[in-house]
C-alpha cells in the first residue's frame, strides 16, 4: 500500500457525545476503578531502618568487597576469620589460657574484655568483630608508647598512626591523643576507628597491618624480623592466633556472658618483631 493511498482514506468521525453523557461516564469510572496505589519507596540501611531498631541494635556486620589498594591479600570479613579460629598448634603461636592479675592502662582484663565488647556491639558490630577485638586488646597488653612517626602507637588495640590515619574514616578524632585514654568514651573512639578500617581492609589485612605495619599490610609474605623465634609466615600466624583466640572469647561468652567481667585472658604468646 502507498503513502497516498493511505491518505486518501476518509478521515474518521466519532459520534459526537454530549456532556450530560460525558458526566454519567465519568461517575461510573469513578465507580468502578479501584483508587490509584502509589507505590512504597522502601529505605534499605545498614541499622535496621525498616525494623525500627537503631544502630546500637545492629548486630550485621560489613563485609569487605573490593581490597584497598595496596593490600596484600583480598579482604576477608572478621565473620569469616573468627569463625575459621581453629588453626592447629602447627599454625599459630603457642595458645595462653590464664587468670591475669595484671592490669594494663590501670584496668583489670575484665574491665577492657567488658568495655570493649560492649562498645563495639553499641557501634553495631557483629560479635565476631567484638569478639575479634577483644582478642586484639588482650594479646597487646597495654598500649605501646616506645614508637614515634607514623608508628605511633595508640589506645588499647595499639593502631599505628599510619592505619588510623589512612582507614579509620569519620571515626578518626582530631587529637589521637584521646584514642590514649581509658573511660568509656576513649574506648568507644578507639573502637570506631579500629571497626572502620577492619571493615575497609578486611579483618586479615587489618591484622596484618597491626602486626607488620604498612609493609606487612602490601606484602603478608614479607619477613621483618631478624629474631629466630618469629616465624617465616609470622603476619599470617600472628592473625590466625588472633582468630583462634577470638573464637574462644566468643565461645565463653555465648556460654556464659558473664565471662567477659572475669580476668581470664585467652592469648597467644607471640615474639617481637
Amino acid at each position: 500500500m502507498t503513502l497516498s493511498a493511505i491518505t486518501q482514506r476518509p478521515a474518521f468521525k466519532p459520534t459526537p457525545v454530549t456532556q450530560t453523557q460525558q458526566a454519567a461516564q465519568a461517575q461510573q469510572a469513578t465507580q468502578t476503578q479501584p483508587p490509584a496505589v502509589h507505590p512504597i519507596v522502601q529505605q534499605f540501611r545498614t541499622d535496621s531502618f525498616e525494623a525500627g531498631t537503631s544502630r546500637a541494635q545492629t548486630t550485621q556486620a560489613a563485609t569487605p568487597l573490593t581490597t584497598p589498594a595496596g593490600a596484600g591479600e583480598a579482604a576477608v570479613s572478621a565473620e569469616s576469620v573468627v569463625q575459621a579460629g581453629t588453626h592447629g598448634a602447627d599454625q599459630v603461636y603457642p595458645e595462653l589460657s590464664y587468670e591475669e592479675n595484671q592490669q594494663y592502662n590501670g584496668h583489670p582484663a575484665g574491665y577492657w574484655k567488658t568495655e570493649v565488647f560492649n562498645a563495639a556491639t553499641k557501634a553495631g558490630a557483629s560479635q565476631e568483630e567484638a569478639a575479634l577485638l577483644v582478642a586484639q586488646s588482650m594479646q597487646e597488653g597495654g598500649t605501646d608508647f616506645s614508637k614515634n612517626g607514623s608508628a605511633t602507637n595508640f589506645g588499647p588495640f595499639n593502631l599505628n598512626k599510619d592505619l588510623i590515619q589512612s582507614f579509620g574514616g569519620d571515626a578518626v578524632p582530631g587529637d589521637l591523643s584521646q584514642l590514649n585514654g581509658t573511660d568509656a568514651k576513649a574506648i568507644e573512639l578507639n573502637v570506631g576507628v579500629a571497626l572502620n578500617a577492619m571493615r575497609t581492609m578486611g579483618a586479615n589485612n587489618y591484622l596484618h597491618h597491626a602486626r607488620g605495619g604498612a609493609t606487612n599490610y602490601t606484602d603478608p609474605n614479607q619477613r621483618l624480623s631478624s629474631n629466630v623465634d618469629v616465624r617465616n609466615d609470622d603476619a599470617h600466624a600472628f592473625e590466625r592466633s588472633l582468630a583462634n583466640n577470638a573464637h574462644k572469647i566468643l565461645a565463653a561468652y555465648q556460654a556464659d556472658p558473664s565471662s567477659l567481667a572475669t580476668n581470664h585472658r585467652f592469648a597467644s604468646d607471640i615474639p617481637a618483631i
